[in-house]
């Protein structure tokens, strides 16, 4: 039975691992140079930040236990 996509991209992973003794940090060296080395153009967009939206929650009872005795 042929496998499906995710159990494909799984033993991708494991097989990495294996091969760089599951240091994440020689993993990402590794890709960075076949990147440098394929002569493709690779970009880098900038940071997303989120856009705040007005809420419209209103508090119900007040917080600190404020006027308790």
């Amino acid at each position: 039975m042929p496998m499906t996509p995710t159990e494909e991209i799984r033993a991708i992973r494991h097989e990495l691992a294996a091969q760089f003794d599951n240091d994440l940090d020689r993993i990402v060296a590794d890709l960075q140079r076949q990147q440098r080395e394929s002569g493709r153009e690779y970009i880098t967009l900038p940071k997303r930040t989120p856009r705040q939206r007005p809420t419209t929650n209103k508090r119900l009872q007040p917080s600190g236990g404020l006027g308790r005795s």
